[in-house]
């Protein structure tokens, strides 16, 4: 599977794992700490992987400086407005992500051919 490809089902990860970690709470728990890390790293991820999608060159670098840049910028958005206290933050991002990527999987599979490009008919 292309890097690329993997962007919405790790976005629906994490955003599921958000929601959970909203649903039981949050706090100081272990469990809902780990929840929290694994749903981060997932959106992280995917910001990138989609990030380094949009470079239509071969190259290399800039298509990692992109992604490292996109994963920033959605780090930065999500933690911009955090309040103290309030574990529904992260699930309301993790709704946006959650549909960001279930949506992106339902069209994926419901167009029935792959992009081969411009010139590929």
């Amino acid at each position: 599977m292309a890097p690329a490809k993997l962007a919405a089902p790790l976005a629906l990860a994490g955003g599921l794992l958000w929601i959970l970690h909203a649903l039981i709470g949050g706090g100081s728990d272990p469990f809902a700490a780990v929840l929290h890390f694994l749903g981060l790293a997932c959106v992280l991820a995917a910001a990138g992987l989609f990030g380094s999608g949009l470079v239509k060159s071969d190259a290399v670098g800039m298509r990692v400086l992109v992604g490292l840049a996109s994963a920033l910028l959605a780090l930065s958005v999500v933690e911009a407005f955090r309040p103290p206290d309030s574990a529904w933050y992260d699930g309301g991002w993790g709704i946006v992500a959650a549909l960001l990527g279930g949506i992106a999987l339902v069209r994926r599979r419901g167009s029935g051919r792959t992009s081969g490009g411009a010139h590929s008919r």
